[in-house]
């Protein structure tokens, strides 16, 4: 098949499948977005650490597919301020992380010092389309109570990687991806959390 006619078949197919929503929309593209939410937790009088940890455990299990649960100590002594998550390379210094800097790539996971529970939820309900969606969350008690950090990549994929992907990346211009479920997903980790008594308050959010 020559270039010309090449050209020609698929300006045809993309006039034909996509009509107004652009021929570059068959570009086989993949997309990670990332986002967090942070906030304050201030428990009942009678709750302890324990309760608040388990509403966040069961609020991920009733929204993800997958859910790993690290239960862990509180830090000796605990520290005065709220703390926080951090991004960092597991790679840093070693020849793979040279290789993912040459070609572009960052790889960057979140960690949590000092948290009594460390949660790793993935929800591939949406696979078949190329979406997918993960949720890291913590739970860091302080002087003050204690700090939720909840971090979070949403992956799709578009264009023309298969008749699956192709289908779903008309189907997003009328109804959306699944990452409109993430603040859900959210919402319910926090309404779950007050549901022991405790007093939720956001701190910090992206985007």
């Amino acid at each position: 098949m020559t270039s010309a006619l090449r050209i020609a078949t698929r300006a045809i197919a993309c006039i034909a499948v996509l009509g107004l929503a652009g021929c570059a929309s068959t570009t086989p593209t993949r997309e990670v977005s990332s986002g967090y939410a942070i906030f304050d937790i201030k428990p009942g009088p009678e709750v302890g650490p324990g309760p608040i940890a388990q509403a966040v455990k069961v609020a991920l299990q009733k929204n993800m597919t997958k859910v790993q649960i690290l239960n862990g100590i509180p830090p000796s002594p605990l520290p005065e301020k709220a703390p926080r998550f951090q991004l960092v390379s597991p790679f840093k210094g070693s020849g793979l992380g040279a290789l993912a800097a040459a070609s572009g790539q960052s790889v960057q996971v979140p960690t949590c010092e000092g948290a009594i529970l460390t949660a790793s939820a993935y929800d591939g309900s949406m696979s078949r389309y190329g979406e997918g969606t993960t949720f890291f969350a913590c739970v860091m008690p302080y002087q003050g109570g204690l700090a939720l950090n909840i971090y979070t990549t949403f992956t799709k994929a578009s264009g023309a990687f298969n008749a699956a992907t192709l289908g779903a990346t008309l189907a997003r211009t009328v109804v959306g991806d699944t990452s409109q479920f993430i603040p859900r997903t959210i919402a319910d980790v926090v309404d779950s959390v007050k549901a022991t008594g405790a007093t939720v308050t956001m701190t910090e959010a992206y985007p």
